[in-house]
C-alpha cells in the first residue's frame, strides 16, 4: 500500500501521465487521417515537444494541468468523436451541433457511445484527480529532472516548427489551421463561437431584407404548396430509388408524383442544410443567410396565408428564425420533457397539424412548410411500436455487429416518412385546387455500410450516404390541367444531376407564380430554362467545394457509379 501510494504521488509518474494524456489523440490521428505521413509525423512532433516542455514551466505538473485544461478538453472530445465518426479532428460544426441539437437526440447519441464516453470520463477524470494530488503532494518536480525534460523536448519543439514550415511549402494541400491538432481543434471553436455570435444578431442583421415578391396570379385562384423537409433520410433505403424493400407503399400509390434519381444536399448536418433549403442562399455564398428571411417571407409577401408546423424542439437556429416568419406557428415538442421526446417523437401529429389547418382553408392562396423528425437515431424511437414492420428492430448498441437490427429500425423510420408524406398529399388532393408539395430530406446517414465502419452523419468529411436525399415533386390533377408545361418540364428534368438545396426554394417560387429578384429559373425544376449547375459541398468552414475535393474517398465514388449517378 506504501509503495503504491508513493508511485501515484510521484511528481514524475505524474509529469508522465499528463504527458501521455495530453498527446494520446495525436497518436491516434496519426493512424485514422488522410493527411500525408509527414503532416501526421509533424502533428506528433511537434505538440510532443510543447507539451513535455510546458509541463515542465511549474515544479508540479498538477498546476500545468489546468494551465493546459483547455487542450485537455479537446482531447477528450477529440478522441469520442474519433470513436464515433474513424478520423477528422473537431469541426466547426461539432461544436455548433452542441448548440443546436437537441437534448433528445444528443442524449440518444451519447447513451450509444458508452464505451468512448466511459473511456475519456475514465482517463481525463482520472488526470483531473491526479492534478489534485499533484497540488496538495508536498514533493515537487526535481530540478534536474526539469532541466533533463527541457533538454530533449525544446529541441524536439523546434524540429517540429522546422518541419512545419517545409510542410507548408512542400505540401499545397497542408493548412496549419486544418491539419495540426490541437490547432485546429481552438481554430474551430473560435470560428464556432464567431458564428454563434452572429447567429445571435440575426433578427438584427435580417430586419430590412425583402424578397420583394410578388404574384403573377390571379388573387382569386385558389391554391396550395407544402414543403416537407424530412431529416436524416437517404435516397438508398428508399423503394422508390431501387431500395430492395417495400419502405414506399404510400407515396408508390400516388399519382402525379415525379421522382428525381440524382439529387443530392450541399451539408451532412441539419444546421446548415436546412436553412439553405429554406432560402436562396443555396446558390450564393453561405453568409448571405446572415442577412436575408427565408422562404417564408417570400410567399407573404406574395399575399399567401403561411404556416409552419416542426417536430422538433427550438434550438436557436437559422431553422428557428425561417419557421417564426410564419404566421401560425407550432414547434410541436417544445414543451415535451427529455423522456417524452424519446419515447414518443413521432412525425404523425404533424399530418393532424396539416389536416386541421387544410379543414380552416375557405380558398385564396396557402402556404405550408413541415419539418419533420424523420429518421434521426435511436431509429427505433421514431415510429409506434405496432408499425414495427422489419424485425428484429431492437437496437441493444450503436455497433457493427447489429447492423441488422439497425438497418431494420431505419427502413422503419423510412416507411414512416412514407406514410406521413403520403398522408399530407392525399389530405392536400382533397381540397381539389391547383397544388403541389415537394419533398427533400437535410442529409442522409451512414449504418456501417462499408469497410469503414461509419455510423450517422455530421461527419467533418462526408460521404455517399451522408449526401444522397430523395427529391420528390407532387402536382395536383387541377395544377397539372392548368399548367401542363410546368408538369412536363417537372418530369423531363427527373433524371440530371441537382443540388436540393439550390433548386426546393426555385421551384416552389416557381409553381406558385412568385416572382423575386432573387428566383433563378435556371434552378427551378418547373421551368423550362431549368440546367444543371455544379454540385458543390459545404465544407465545416462554410466553403464551397467541387463533389471531387470535398473528402470524398474511392470507396464513396465507386458508390456514385454503381448507382449511375454524375460524379463530379
Amino acid at each position: 500500500m506504501k509503495r503504491f501510494k508513493q508511485i501515484f504521488t510521484n511528481q514524475q509518474y505524474i509529469y508522465w501521465l499528463f504527458l501521455f494524456m495530453a498527446i494520446l489523440p495525436n497518436i491516434f490521428m496519426l493512424f485514422t487521417e488522410s493527411t500525408s505521413l509527414f503532416t501526421r509525423i509533424v502533428q506528433i512532433v511537434m505538440p510532443l515537444g510543447f507539451y513535455a516542455w510546458a509541463l515542465t514551466w511549474a515544479r508540479k505538473p498538477g498546476k500545468m494541468f489546468w494551465w493546459l485544461f483547455w487542450f485537455m478538453f479537446v482531447d477528450a472530445f477529440q478522441i469520442v468523436l474519433l470513436w464515433l465518426y474513424g478520423k477528422s479532428p473537431i469541426a466547426v460544426d461539432m461544436f455548433l451541433n452542441v448548440l443546436t441539437t437537441n437534448p433528445g437526440e444528443a442524449t440518444e447519441l451519447l447513451a450509444n457511445l458508452l464505451v468512448a464516453v466511459i473511456f475519456v470520463i475514465g482517463l481525463y477524470g482520472f488526470g483531473i484527480a491526479m492534478s489534485i494530488v499533484s497540488l496538495r503532494a508536498k514533493t515537487m518536480l526535481s530540478d534536474k529532472f526539469r532541466r533533463t525534460q527541457c533538454r530533449w523536448s525544446i529541441p524536439l519543439l523546434a524540429v517540429g516548427v522546422l518541419m512545419l514550415v517545409t510542410n507548408i511549402f512542400v505540401d499545397k494541400k497542408f493548412r496549419v489551421l486544418d491539419d495540426i491538432f490541437p490547432v485546429n481543434g481552438t481554430y474551430n471553436m473560435g470560428l464556432a463561437v464567431q458564428r454563434a455570435v452572429k447567429q445571435s444578431r440575426y433578427d438584427e442583421t435580417s430586419r430590412n431584407f425583402t424578397y420583394k415578391a410578388t404574384t403573377t396570379r390571379n388573387d382569386s385562384v385558389p391554391e396550395i404548396y407544402v414543403l416537407v423537409i424530412g431529416e436524416t433520410s437517404r435516397a438508398d433505403n428508399w423503394s422508390l430509388y431501387g431500395y430492395r424493400r417495400n419502405t414506399n407503399p404510400g407515396c408508390s400509390a400516388i399519382d402525379g408524383l415525379v421522382v428525381y434519381r440524382d439529387a443530392l444536399t450541399m451539408s451532412n448536418t441539419t444546421h446548415k442544410s436546412v436553412p439553405t433549403i429554406m432560402s436562396s442562399a443555396g446558390n450564393e455564398a453561405y453568409d448571405s443567410l446572415y442577412y436575408r428571411k427565408g422562404i417564408i417571407t417570400a410567399f407573404k409577401e406574395a399575399g399567401y396565408k403561411t404556416a409552419f408546423y416542426s417536430n422538433q424542439q427550438r434550438n436557436h437556429s437559422f431553422i428557428d428564425a425561417f419557421g417564426s416568419e410564419a404566421q401560425e406557428v407550432k414547434f410541436l415538442k417544445d414543451k415535451v420533457s427529455l423522456m417524452e421526446l424519446r419515447v414518443s417523437n413521432f412525425d404523425d401529429e404533424l399530418v393532424d397539424c396539416v389536416k386541421t389547418r387544410l379543414e380552416q382553408y375557405d380558398g385564396g392562396k396557402l402556404f405550408i412548410v413541415v419539418h419533420m423528425y424523420g429518421s434521426h437515431f435511436n431509429y427505433k424511437d421514431r415510429y409506434p411500436r405496432n408499425e414495427a414492420y422489419f424485425k428484429p428492430d431492437n437496437v441493444i448498441s450503436a455497433e457493427r455487429v447489429y447492423r441488422r437490427e439497425l438497418i431494420n429500425a431505419y427502413d422503419n423510420t423510412i416507411r414512416n416518412t412514407d406514410k406521413v408524406l403520403s398522408n399530407i398529399i392525399r389530405a392536400v388532393e382533397a381540397k381539389g385546387v391547383n397544388s403541389a408539395v415537394v419533398f427533400t430530406s437535410d442529409h442522409g446517414e451512414d449504418i456501417f455500410d462499408d469497410s469503414r465502419g461509419c455510423f450517422l452523419h455530421a461527419s467533418p468529411i462526408p460521404t455517399y450516404y451522408q449526401l444522397r436525399v430523395p427529391l420528390l415533386v407532387w402536382t395536383s390533377r387541377s395544377f397539372a390541367e392548368q399548367y401542363p408545361e410546368a408538369v412536363a418540364n417537372l418530369k423531363a428534368h427527373n433524371q440530371m444531376p441537382v443540388s436540393t438545396n439550390m433548386v426546393v426554394f426555385h421551384t416552389l417560387l416557381d409553381l406558385s407564380g412568385i416572382n423575386t429578384p432573387y428566383k433563378d429559373n435556371t434552378l427551378a425544376l418547373s421551368n423550362n430554362d431549368f440546367k444543371s449547375h455544379q454540385r458543390v459541398y459545404i465544407n465545416d468552414h462554410n466553403e464551397y467545394r467541387s463533389l471531387d475535393n470535398c473528402g470524398l474517398e474511392q470507396l464513396d465514388i465507386d458508390r456514385f457509379k454503381k448507382q449511375k449517378l454524375q460524379f463530379p
